[in-house]
């Protein structure tokens, strides 16, 4: 079963909507429903049926402004040329998949901004209205506009991956290095969820899962950025495997399993006349009958990868893609092939590497 559905597309951005969505509509619109106004309708004078229509309505359209939130975050990272794979509405509001953001402290500002001030804009905008005095959309339009401020004002505390998180580390990039801004903005975000953890304990069980939220979002985008930080510093020829094993196109699955006991590799580019025309892993033979060739079974989508890439540009296509290998190809043809496997070791090995280099470091410093 899917858990991920597709509603539409906006400016040219993907809009998911995941099923934990509809599990928290329902709560909020309960909550909405039992609570004094102006933080819910129990106390407006309406009717019962009314002050459910208005809290399933109000429930709603805080998820819609949520997605206008984040579509606030993605159209400015489009402008300033940053990668938008989409954006997904679930249990904990939203979330916009920019790729890798520009290490330059003014563009990551500017696109974490973005999302509050739009839902301040949204929020002042809704107060107005309410001023106006009509029954029921007057109602609806301040309680609408409270939750929009809390929500531009919960972005901005500095508990990365929050806006405010990532406010938080371009000011700091500004004095320091991206990987120190972002350890230090990822490690305040940790301690801002612990205590939101501990107040959720005594408050409303509800903080202790955005504490989570937060502090494994913080935890995550820390260790992705070490991660980088180590892997761009490598090239994938120093790092893969030369002269990789390969095998034709008409070759039998009965003999690539064989292959793959005698070399413990799980898979294998497939080359025809010298160019690469497909892969064939243990995954895509698994159910396949011993004499059927390889080019019925093999996955002709083919990411490869130069050898004059970086470490982090195979791990990066590696977690996109969800697959465990790369073909090397230079000039058309197959040089290497480099695993998850090649990956790891090497983040193990460079990670001593900088211990060292911490090591002699302070030697020298005392």
């Amino acid at each position: 079963m899917k858990s991920t559905f597709r509603i539409g597309r906006i400016a040219g951005i993907d809009i998911d909507v995941h099923i934990t969505l509809l599990i928290v509509l329902v709560i909020f619109s309960y909550a909405l429903y039992y609570t004094p106004y102006p933080y819910g309708f129990l106390t407006v004078p309406y009717s019962e049926s009314l002050r459910l229509i208005l809290s399933v309505l109000t429930s709603i359209s805080l998820f819609a402004a949520v997605l206008f939130h984040e579509l606030s975050h993605s159209i400015i990272g489009k402008r300033m040329g940053v990668e938008v794979k989409g954006i997904i509405l679930f249990i904990f509001g939203g979330v916009s998949m920019l790729g890798k953001i520009p290490e330059e402290p003014r563009k990551e500002i500017e696109i974490a901004l973005a999302g509050p001030l739009l839902s301040i804009g949204i929020g002042i905008f809704f107060y107005g209205v309410s001023l106006i005095k009509v029954p029921v959309l007057s109602e609806f339009s301040l309680v609408f506009a409270v939750y929009n401020i809390f929500l531009a004002f919960f972005n901005l505390l500095p508990a990365f991956p929050l806006d405010g998180g990532r406010i938080l580390r371009g000011v700091i990039a500004t004095r320091t290095g991206f990987v120190r801004a972002t350890k230090i903005a990822a490690e305040t975000g940790k301690l801002m969820a612990f205590a939101m953890g501990v107040l959720g304990l005594f408050v409303n069980p509800w903080l202790i899962l955005i504490a989570l939220f937060i502090y494994m979002g913080a935890n995550e985008e820390e260790k992705l950025v070490m991660v980088e930080n180590v892997l761009k510093k490598v090239r994938i020829m120093d790092i893969m495997t030369s002269e990789p094993i390969t095998i034709s196109p008409d070759t039998r699955v009965g003999e690539v399993l064989q292959l793959m006991l005698r070399t413990k590799h799980l898979g294998y580019p497939v080359v025809e006349r010298g160019e690469i025309v497909g892969i064939v892993t243990l995954k895509d033979i698994a159910s396949a009958e011993e004499d059927m060739v390889v080019e019925e079974v093999m996955n002709r989508d083919v990411v490869a990868i130069s050898p004059l890439s970086s470490a982090f540009d195979a791990f990066r296509l590696m977690n996109e893609r969800r697959i465990g290998r790369l073909p090397v190809v230079h000039e058309g043809k197959v040089v290497g092939i480099v695993s998850r496997t090649d990956l790891m070791r090497t983040l193990e090995i460079m990670g001593i590497q900088e211990s060292f280099k911490g090591v002699q470091k302070l030697a020298r410093a005392t």
